[in-house]
């Protein structure tokens, strides 16, 4: 008898409904499933995956050892060391012939991870999404989310922006990229149930803003954390925000800009914003903006334009910081 041993068997759940039930990507679990043999779906007559209550206890399990920080290889290996044990009390098969197979290294040193990133560079800027799609489903097999993110796709983003500014790669290479990156962070995003939880908290890009990977990223993030994100999207006209935040009154909305205009855009923008929403009379109110982008990195400067919050280097501290204003303002809210 396994961990999850007294679990129906039957394969029931189709993908999407594995997903909606765990919260994990299909795209994670179906990655496990080709290293490591976890989780083992039936096959329907059309060739469907098919999972059990079992299968889906079991990936659910392994979410939570890699969002407490064990690797998706050494959760495997715990988990089949479980098995086996709970089979060996119980006078099951010989352990030496049910051991699990050798796992590969855990990847988490920087080396590993460093290659990674450099392949994935490579493969965006010859425009193979295959290899691409490739190298993120085995990473992030062994990566939380929130690691893969971090340690891979942002610094890969940065390098080929980099190039681009050098002049090293055309904007076509770094405009397939970006695309790349939103579509499958949005996938990442949608499966995250971004609808439920705290908040809601209010993310876009204003007008002449294209490169959303990076808010888009926080929103991951926070959406993971527990928070409801109500995401907006590039290149929305100042006017436009104000409407929405007026009609969902968030305590928190979400900025970023990539180049000096856009900060100063985004600066002038969250004078608009706070003006706008206190003149409501007696509605008057005003969410905090929160702000980031690689404009602020590059030149930290203009941090002091803006009316709000700086979220931080990267989207683990915005949620950080997220985090920490939201709860000082609930504090402050009960104190009242």
């Amino acid at each position: 008898m396994g961990l999850f041993s007294r679990l129906a068997t039957r394969p029931v759940y189709n993908t999407r409904a594995v997903v909606l039930r765990t919260g994990v990507p299909a795209d994670t679990f179906r990655a496990w499933e080709r290293r490591y043999g976890v989780p083992a779906p039936a096959r329907s007559e059309g060739n469907q995956r098919l999972y059990s209550d079992r299968d889906i206890a079991t990936i659910s399990w392994l979410r939570d050892q890699t969002r407490s920080g064990v690797t998706i290889s050494q959760a495997v290996e715990l988990f089949k060391a479980r098995e086996v044990s709970q089979e060996q009390e119980i006078g099951g098969p010989d352990p030496a012939a049910a051991a699990p197979a050798v796992m590969d290294e855990p990847v988490s040193a920087n080396g590993r991870l460093a290659r990674y990133m450099a392949a994935l560079v490579n493969a965006l800027v010859a425009y193979d999404a295959e290899s691409a799609t490739r190298l993120l489903d085995d990473a992030g097999a062994l990566l939380s989310v929130e690691n893969l993110c971090l340690s891979i796709v942002q610094p890969a983003l940065y390098e080929i922006g980099t190039r681009w500014q050098r002049g090293d790669i055309p904007v076509s290479s770094e405009h397939f990229a970006t695309s790349f990156v939103v579509r499958r962070l949005g996938s990442l995003f949608n499966a995250s149930r971004p609808e439920q939880g705290a908040g809601p908290i209010v993310a876009a890009c204003l007008e002449g803003e294209l490169h959303e990977a990076g808010l888009l990223m926080t929103c991951l993030f926070l959406s993971r954390r527990g928070y409801r994100v109500i995401y907006l999207g590039p290149n929305l006209p100042t006017s436009d925000l104000i409407a929405a935040l007026e009609d969902i009154r968030p305590p928190i909305v979400l900025l970023s800009a990539s180049t000096p205009d856009g900060a100063a855009h985004l600066a002038q923008s969250s004078r608009e914003i706070k003006e706008a929403c206190r003149a409501l009379g007696d509605r008057a109110w005003a969410p905090q903006i929160g702000y980031g982008g690689r404009a602020f990195l590059d030149h930290p400067h203009l941090s002091s334009l803006v009316e709000g919050i700086f979220c931080g280097r990267d989207a683990i501290q915005a949620v950080n910081v997220i985090d920490e204003y939201l709860a000082g303002s609930a504090h402050a809210v009960a104190r009242e």
